[in-house]
Order: structure tokens, then C-alpha cells, then sequence
């Protein structure tokens, strides 16, 4: 024997609700980046959840989800509109169930980082979020059209793809979703 733990009742109570919670991520992906870390997100926590993709899946009925988690991509400093729309459409709801929120995003300066984070979705969701983090993203050049591929080039001074995915924020998140 290792150790003793001393777990209390309401303990593992917690920890059955967590497990036994029904939870979508919800997430627009247009490169596969923002797709990528909500796989990653759904195999670090140990609950069913259901991935969609807001480019393929709408309308959506989200009445079954205990959890819902919203990802989104921020390009040039915005979020998608499909998932403002999701959002609009769904805020009601959304107040009803325990929330986390990301981003996928290059932006470097952790200030900016929040500022996108707080652009990306509702004040009142923000506050009810019981995670909501900066999770990183990527260039992915072989998934750009020339034009992007130009931007890209001028603005971040790279032809090469690059990972910026944050392992470690997406830890934090899915801790701070798990308490």
C-alpha cells in the first residue's frame, strides 16, 4: 500500500456528478485548430461529451447538456459569427447550465489574450463561466488559401506552419471544469 487517502462523502458524491455529467463542446472550427483542442479538451475529461462543430450542426438542441463548453477561433481579433449567433440564440439556456469558454487564438501579450477572450463572448456568460482560458492556435499553411497564406506571411513574418496550442492552459481549463 502506497498511502491512505480520506475521502469524504460529499467528495464522492462530486466526483460521480462530474463523471455521470452530459456535456457538449460546442465549437466553430474553420482550419481544424479550434476542432483539434476540443478533442484534446474531450479526452482529458472523464464524462460523455458530444463534439459539434457549429460549420456542420445547426440548429441545435441543447436542453439534454448539464455542461456545455464553447470554443471558438479568433481571427484578426474577432471570434466567429456562427458562434455569436449559437450564443444569441441559445443565451437563455446557457445561463441554466455550468459554462467553460476558450479561445484559439496566436495573439502573443497575455493583456490581449483576456481582451480577445472578453470580446469573443457575453459579459454574463464570462461571469458564469466556471473556466474560460486563452488555449493557444495555429498556422497551418497547408490549410490556407494563397491569399491567407500572404497575410500570414506579412503579419507573423513566417512561411512555415506553426503550433502554439497551450497544454498547459488547456490543464488549467479542464481542472478548473472538474472542482
Amino acid at each position: 500500500m502506497v498511502g491512505e487517502y480520506k475521502v469524504s462523502r460529499k467528495q464522492i458524491i462530486n466526483i460521480i456528478n462530474i463523471i455521470n455529467m452530459k456535456t457538449a463542446i460546442i465549437y466553430y472550427s474553420k482550419k481544424g485548430t479550434t476542432q483539434k483542442v476540443a478533442k484534446i479538451i474531450s479526452e482529458k475529461l472523464n464524462s460523455e461529451e458530444d463534439l459539434i462543430n457549429l460549420k456542420q450542426n445547426t440548429p441545435l438542441d441543447i436542453s439534454s447538456y448539464d455542461r456545455i463548453i464553447i470554443g471558438t477561433p479568433i481571427y484578426a481579433g474577432n471570434s466567429s459569427k456562427k458562434v455569436k449567433k449559437f450564443i444569441v440564440a441559445n443565451l437563455n439556456h446557457l445561463q441554466k447550465k455550468e459554462i467553460g469558454l476558450y479561445v484559439c487564438g496566436m495573439e502573443k501579450e497575455e493583456e490581449k489574450q483576456r481582451e480577445e477572450l472578453e470580446r469573443a463572448y457575453p459579459k454574463e456568460l464570462i461571469d458564469k463561466a466556471k473556466s474560460k482560458q486563452f488555449l493557444g492556435g495555429e498556422f497551418l499553411f497547408e490549410n490556407m488559401n494563397f491569399f491567407e497564406r500572404m497575410i500570414i506571411k506579412k503579419i507573423a513574418k513566417t512561411d512555415k506552419s506553426i503550433s502554439e496550442i497551450n497544454h498547459q492552459n488547456i490543464d488549467r481549463f479542464v481542472q478548473e471544469l472538474s472542482l
